[in-house]
């Protein structure tokens, strides 16, 4: 009779977590920036914000960010300097 292999604990441990922070890396990428980074973006175009509530991708480099103060939508040109328009 064939007896199947046992696996080591370790293994389905590493496996698992590579998948989770595989799942985690692919929902950032190079256009993706901080909660804190859109609000110091924010506040650097004379606009309050305390915090972000919420980011929404426009696509490359351009994001529709929920500030407790309002909505904006942020872009970030080539050289990393931000344009922020208040929305609402």
């Amino acid at each position: 009779m064939h007896k199947p292999k046992q696996q080591n604990p370790g293994s389905m441990v590493l496996f698992c977590s590579l998948i989770i922070g595989g799942l985690f890396s692919a929902q950032t990428s190079a256009t993706d920036v901080s909660n804190g980074e859109m609000a110091g973006a924010i506040r650097s175009a004379d606009y309050p914000c305390a915090q972000v509530l919420k980011i929404d991708s426009k696509g490359n480099n351009a994001w529709l960010v929920q500030c407790n103060s309002g909505k904006f939508s942020v872009s970030r040109d080539q050289d990393g300097n931000f344009e922020v328009i208040q929305t609402d």
